[in-house]
């Protein structure tokens, strides 16, 4: 696997999504996930996703609770 880094996205609406943090590793990701949330959603959802470093670095869906 290419260097990268994990990320949390949550939705905040209907219609956005926001980034609840940056993390080195996919257990770290998978353990704050714990305390993240979408809209109208229970603690622990949310998407992990890991993308590449550098330009036009491809993003990967890595984990998804809704």
């Amino acid at each position: 696997m290419t260097r990268g880094i994990y990320f949390i996205e949550n939705t905040i609406n209907e219609w956005h999504t926001s980034i609840s943090g940056y993390f080195a590793t996919q257990g770290d990701a998978m353990k704050a996930l714990e305390d993240c949330c979408n809209w109208y959603s229970h603690k622990g959802t949310g998407t992990i996703y890991y993308q590449e470093y550098g330009l036009g670095g491809k993003i990967t869906k890595v984990y998804e609770v809704r």
